[in-house]
C-alpha cells in the first residue's frame, strides 16, 4: 500500500486524534503519531483503551512519520476520531481483502451484545456509556424491579433516556455484511468514522432544518388560525348582536301590540258600561205610577218610548277575551325567517371559504353500473337506458346505477361541485370504500352512504333512515359537496345562491369515495349527464 495522506479535518462533535498505524503481522502493534512535538497523547484515555491494545502502543512524533512510511511501505494508516458523548465501541477498521492474512483491530466480540451474545441490532447507549440491543435492554429491565446497567450495575432513579448509537449501528451492519460476503473489506478507520460522523452531522443538520421549517410553518399556521378565530368571533358577535336586537325588537313589538289591544278592549268596555248605566237610569226614570197602570195604553207608551232603539238587544254585545292569540307565534315565525336569511348570508360566506378545498375528481369506470356511460375525460356520467357489454368486476355496482370516483378521501377537507342542470332524478354524496356493490341494498349512513337525492323533479331528500324530506323552495342547477373527514361532516350547498341544503354528521374510519347516480333517463326528461365541475367559481 502506498503512502496514506493524513487529512487534518475537524468535526463539530469530535476532536482529531493522530492516526493509528498497523502491519499485516498478527502480533499487532499500534503506532500513534502526535500531531505536533508538543502534543501529549495518552493511549489509555483514547479509543485504544477500548481496543485492549494499550500494551502494544508506540507514540511517534509527527516529524518521524515520513521515515517510518519509507521504511515500512506495507504499513496501513488509519485515522481515528474521538466522538464526544458517544461510546468508543463505535470504532472499527477492516484490513485489505487482498491480504492473505486478514485481521481487524476489533474481534467479533466487539460487535456482540452482552445480553443476547449476538451481533448488535438497533443498538442504544445508556448514560453510563455501555451499548446493548434496544430490545434486549428493554427485556432485561422488564424482568427487573430496578433500572441498572447490565454491565457496570449502575442504577438509574428513573428510566433513562437511551441514545440511538447510529455509528455503532452503521459499523455493525457493515461487519454483518462483510461476514455474509465471506471476506473482510479494507476500510480506513478514519474514512469510515469520518464518513459516519459526516453522515450523522448531515442527517442531524437536515433534521434540524426540517424542524426549523416545520416550526416556522406551525407559527405561520398559528397566526392564520388566530386571524381566522378572531374573524369568526367578530362575525359571531355581529350576527348574534343583530339577532338579539331583532329578538328584542320583536318582543317589544309583541308586547306593544298586546297592550294596545288590551287598552282598546278596556275603552270599549268602559263605553259599554256607561251606556248600560245610562239605560238602567233611563229605565228607572220611566217607572209608572199605579194610576198609569189603569190606562194600559199609557203604560205601554211610557215603558218603551225612552228605550234606545240600537241597544235594545244586549244579547248580541260580546267582548273577545283572547284577542292576542297567535301574536307570539307570528313574531317567532318572523324571527325564524330573519335567522334563515342571516344563515343564508353565513352559508354564502362559508361556501367561499370552503371552495379553497376544491379537489379534482375523476370517475372510475370500473365501478360504473352496466347501464352507465362514463365520458373519456372521466368527468361526466349518464344513464344509457340499456345494458352495455362491460367486464365483470368485483368493484362494479350491479343493481344500483352508481359510479364512484377514482380518488379516495381518507383525511382532511375536500369540496367539489356537480352540475345537475334540469335533471329530474339524481343521487350525490359519499360512500365508504367497502360498501356493498352487489344486489339490492338500502342507501343510508348505516350502510356507508351519505347522499342527497332528487326524485320527480322536485322531491329532495337526505337518504337517512327514515328519509329526511328537504322542502327546498328553489331548484339548484349545481350542487356543492363538502367533506370534513376529521369532524365527521358531509354538507351540501347550492353554489349559485350559497344556501346550505343539508349536513350529515358521522364518524369516518375508512376511505371515502364521492359517488354519483344520474338516475333513469325517463325518455329524454332525465337523459342529461351529471358533470363534475373542474373549476369551482367563487360565488
Amino acid at each position: 500500500m502506498g503512502r496514506f495522506r493524513v487529512r487534518k479535518k475537524r468535526c463539530r462533535n469530535s476532536i482529531t486524534v493522530p492516526p493509528i498505524m498497523s502491519t499485516e503481522d498478527t502480533s499487532l502493534r499500534v503506532i500513534i503519531f502526535g500531531s505536533s512535538d508538543n502534543q501529549q497523547f495518552d493511549p489509555a484515555e483514547s479509543e485504544i483503551k477500548f481496543l485492549n491494545l494499550t500494551s502494544r502502543v508506540t507514540v511517534v512524533k509527527e516529524a518521524e512519520k515520513e521515515t517510518l512510511f519509507n521504511t515500512h511501505p506495507n504499513i496501513q494508516a488509519f485515522r481515528v476520531s474521538r466522538i464526544q458523548e458517544m461510546s468508543t465501541s463505535t470504532l472499527i477498521c477492516f484490513p485489505d481483502d487482498g491480504m492473505a492474512s486478514t485481521f481487524s483491530l476489533l474481534s467479533k466480540k466487539h460487535f456482540l451484545c452482552s445480553l443476547c451474545e449476538d451481533i448488535f441490532s438497533n443498538p442504544v447507549t445508556t448514560p453510563c456509556g455501555h451499548s446493548f440491543c434496544k430490545v434486549c435492554l428493554h427485556k432485561y429491565w422488564s424482568r427487573s424491579h430496578t433500572r441498572k446497567c447490565p454491565l457496570c450495575r449502575k442504577s438509574f432513579v428513573s428510566k433513562p433516556h437511551l441514545n440511538v448509537n447510529r455509528i455503532l449501528a452503521d459499523v455493525t451492519e457493515h461487519y454483518r455484511k462483510s461476514r455474509q460476503d465471506g471476506k473482510m473489506k479494507s476500510v480506513s478507520v478514519g474514512g469510515l468514522l469520518n464518513v459516519a460522523v459526516e453522515k450523522t452531522e448531515a442527517e442531524v443538520e437536515h433534521m434540524i432544518q426540517e424542524r426549523i421549517q416545520k416550526m416556522d410553518k406551525l407559527k405561520q399556521s398559528l397566526k392564520l388560525l388566530n386571524s381566522s378565530c378572531l374573524r369568526e368571533v367578530q362575525e359571531s358577535h355581529r350576527v348574534f348582536s343583530a339577532l338579539l336586537s331583532s329578538v328584542e325588537a320583536a318582543h317589544k313589538a309583541v308586547v306593544a301590540e298586546v297592550e294596545e289591544r288590551q287598552q282598546e278592549a278596556e275603552k270599549r268596555v268602559d263605553r259599554l258600561v256607561k251606556e248600560l248605566e245610562k239605560e238602567i237610569a233611563d229605565l228607572k226614570s220611566g217607572q209608572t205610577t199605579p194610576e198609569d197602570l189603569l190606562d194600559s195604553k199609557e203604560y205601554l207608551r211610557k215603558s218603551f218610548s225612552h228605550l234606545p232603539r240600537e241597544m235594545r238587544d244586549w244579547s248580541k254585545v260580546t267582548l273577545e277575551t283572547d284577542p292576542c292569540v297567535g301574536f307570539t307565534r307570528k313574531a317567532v315565525s318572523d324571527f325564524i325567517e330573519t335567522v334563515r336569511t342571516e344563515a343564508n348570508k353565513l352559508s354564502k360566506a362559508e361556501l367561499k371559504r370552503l371552495q379553497i378545498y376544491t379537489v379534482e375528481l375523476r370517475l372510475n369506470p370500473r365501478t360504473a353500473h352496466a347501464h352507465l356511460s362514463v365520458s373519456d375525460d372521466r368527468k361526466q356520467v349518464r344513464h344509457t337506458g340499456k345494458q352495455q357489454e362491460v367486464p365483470e368486476n368485483p368493484k362494479r355496482f350491479d343493481r344500483v346505477t352508481n359510479v364512484m370516483s377514482k380518488e379516495a378521501l381518507l383525511s382532511g377537507r375536500h369540496y367539489w361541485e356537480v352540475e345537475v342542470g334540469d335533471k329530474t332524478d339524481w343521487d350525490l354524496g359519499l360512500a365508504r370504500h367497502s360498501v356493498n356493490r352487489k344486489g339490492k341494498f338500502t342507501v343510508s349512513p348505516a350502510n356507508g352512504f351519505w347522499t342527497l337525492s332528487l326524485r320527480s323533479g322536485n322531491q329532495y331528500t337526505a337518504n337517512t333512515l327514515p328519509l329526511t324530506c328537504l322542502p327546498l323552495h328553489f331548484k339548484p342547477r349545481k350542487v356543492g359537496v363538502y367533506l370534513d373527514y376529521e369532524e365527521g361532516r358531509v354538507s351540501f350547498f347550492c353554489p349559485e345562491s350559497g344556501i346550505h341544503i343539508y349536513t350529515f354528521t358521522d364518524k369516518f374510519t375508512e376511505r371515502l369515495h364521492p359517488i354519483f347516480n344520474p338516475g333513469r333517463p325517463h325518455g329524454s326528461k332525465n337523459a342529461a349527464p351529471l358533470i363534475i365541475i373542474t373549476n369551482c367559481c367563487t360565488i
